[in-house]
């Protein structure tokens, strides 16, 4: 009988189970390795979508930048509705406005659709509220920016899946915050047949040689509304157009003689809604109390300070140095910094046929002299009072010190459509040149039959050079991640 005390071979059973059990927690620990190299995995792939998905919203902020507001024709849907309209319409050529088939950028550089293993993101465009230029809140006291506001929809896909996310960012679209119409920082002389259309102008110094509106003469002037009885309405302020200058208004060439206002005579029939530093309070009743409501400032009142000048935007030299910056950095990827104007048409040409409607010309390198030929002629259009519209426009900059512009085009049809800056000299015209458009300069000397005009196209689709992109609000559409 055996001895059921003996223990041989109880030591062969205990290392089989040990290594039973060192085996399982091997599998087990593979596993959860495997697993969180997975996981790992996935979530580098995740962070990588998401990466490709903001680069989608920062590339959509730079086609605002230089596209035209008006072409962004898909209204952004309620929330729970799906996108219908143009938004969906396949006449709708353009994918930035598409959202069933939107705009596909790889991010290696290579042409063509989100397939394969790519990394790419697919982004469009929801208009939420067009931008309005005379808002109630331009001529609110204090003045703050009228805007429009888009929602960007981006998807970004790392290696066209499993990992795809989705991003949905607000954004606000106004011009930069300077002085909208024709401003001279240092004075405005126009000493030609000068006209201003459907904008004012602004200065912290004299302006001279102001003529009558509503009469034929030499001088500037503002174009006349007869059957109004008063000027054109200023289509960026909401008001009739008009002259605002800090140091006075004079109808000859000197702010120390002719005086538009005085301290005794602060109301001036003539010119009833221009303000100057030398106006001030006027009698109820009068003319000007009945027509200064419709003005620019503190009404009733015909005196124009800094503080008003500052409440609708004025700062040294139109734009911040870091505005500048980005718009020299802006021309320098657009192949248009420091171009000799033979290049011009060319140029632009190209930024055109690459889809950029809205592009920057910078010189900093001396003064310039430029002529309405060295633009493309798709830059040049007939007057537009139509506030959806199709155009091409351009932001010209020249920056430093005494480095000056001098511009000549014809008096017909069609103008160079422009924002003009020339912050550091002095803008100077002779002979005929027609402009459509806004102007910022330290000074201002016309001469000749020179005009700015101002028309509902360029009002409500500003250049996009001069368009400051705000995002205002940023989510992340988990709800509809894709694969």
């Amino acid at each position: 009988m055996p001895d059921l005390r003996d223990d041989r071979g109880l030591g062969v059973i205990t290392v089989v189970l040990v290594m039973a059990i060192i085996s399982s927690l091997t599998v087990v620990a593979t596993a959860l390795t495997i697993s969180n190299l997975g996981n790992s995995s996935r979530d580098r792939q995740a962070l990588a979508a998401l990466a490709t998905s903001e680069a989608g919203v920062a590339q959509a902020i730079q086609y605002l930048r230089g596209g035209n507001l008006s072409a962004l024709s898909c209204e952004e849907p309620p929330p729970g509705v799906a996108p219908s309209g143009q938004c969906t319409n396949t006449a709708n050529t353009n994918r930035w406005t598409r959202s069933n088939d939107p705009m596909q950028v790889r991010l290696d550089g290579t042409v063509g659709a989100c397939t394969g293993t790519v990394d790419c993101f697919r982004v469009w465009i929801g208009r939420v509220s067009p931008f309005t230029p005379a808002c109630p809140a331009r001529v609110a006291n204090p003045a703050a920016k009228c805007f429009a506001t888009y929602r960007i929809h981006s998807t970004g896909v790392s290696g066209n899946g499993p990992s795809a996310r989705r991003t949905a960012v607000d954004v606000k679209v106004a011009p930069y915050t300077f002085p909208l119409g024709v401003f001279a920082e240092q004075g405005f002389s126009g000493n030609g047949n000068v006209g201003i259309h459907s904008e004012s102008i602004f200065t912290l110094g004299c302006m001279v040689n102001r003529q009558d509106d509503s009469k034929s003469g030499s001088g500037t002037q503002f174009e006349y509304d007869n059957a109004a009885g008063r000027t054109k309405i200023d289509l960026f302020y909401g008001r009739p157009a008009a002259a605002h200058a800090v140091g006075g208004i004079s109808t000859k060439g000197s702010c120390s003689s002719d005086a538009v206002h005085t301290s005794a005579s602060p109301c001036n029939d003539v010119f009833p809604f221009d303000q100057s530093g030398a106006g001030g309070p006027v009698a109820s009743g009068s003319t000007c109390a009945t027509r200064y409501p419709g003005a620019i400032g503190s009404p009733p009142t015909s005196r124009f300070t800094a503080q008003d000048m500052q409440d609708i935007g004025y700062r040294p030299r139109g734009l911040s140095d870091s505005e500048y910056s980005a718009l020299k950095t802006q021309a320098q990827g657009q192949g248009t910094y420091n171009l000799a104007p033979g290049s011009i048409s060319a140029a632009l040409s190209a930024q055109v046929a690459a889809g950029i409607a809205s592009p920057v010309l910078y010189w900093d390198n001396g003064s310039v002299s430029l002529k309405a030929s060295d633009f493309p002629a798709s830059f040049l259009r007939n007057l537009n009072n139509t506030a959806n519209c199709a155009q091409n426009s351009v932001t010209i900059i020249v920056t430093g010190q005494s480095n000056n512009l001098f511009y000549q085009a014809g008096n017909t049809q069609p103008y160079l459509v422009a924002a003009i800056f020339v912050p550091d000299g002095t803008l100077t015209g002779q002979g005929g040149r027609n402009t459509i458009g806004t102007v910022y300069a330290k000074t201002v000397d016309l001469g000749g039959n020179v005009d700015f005009h101002l028309d509902s196209c360029f009002a409500n689709n500003p250049p996009g050079g001069v368009l400051d992109v705000e995002v205002t609000g940023f989510r992340e559409d988990d709800s509809t991640d894709v694969n």
